[in-house]
């Protein structure tokens, strides 16, 4: 998997925050799978100390899988360097379980449309 990097318009995504609040290693990434044709984008986003990465899958009108991973400091969201993740779909907040089972049925259905 190779990223994208994603530029929106409007870089300064807290229309509220004064200059000290705001956080200039923002950055947004677009990612595709290869083997199973998933997609999903990253948000990385740092707001008056709170540091998050946010992946997002959404495939057409299905519903979104989303995940929020809190950490402390900055760095890239791995296992060890995660406070606590927050799991979605759509936007009520659902179990880490039930998030995985979503994302493993998702995979097979667009492996099974990848290799028809």
């Amino acid at each position: 998997m190779v990223p994208m990097d994603v530029i929106g318009d409007d870089e300064d995504s807290e229309p509220n925050a004064s200059v000290a609040d705001r956080d200039s290693n923002s950055e947004t990434r677009f990612y595709t799978c290869h083997v199973c044709g998933d997609n999903w984008l990253s948000v990385k986003e740092s707001y008056m100390g709170d540091h998050t990465v946010t992946f997002v899958h959404q495939m057409g009108m299905s519903p979104e899988l989303k995940r929020i991973a809190h950490i402390e400091p900055p760095v890239a969201a791995r296992s060890g360097t995660v406070d606590h993740w927050e799991y979605y779909l759509d936007d009520e907040e659902i179990s880490p379980q039930a998030w995985h089972d979503k994302l493993i049925t998702r995979r097979k259905v667009l492996k099974s449309i990848c290799s028809n």
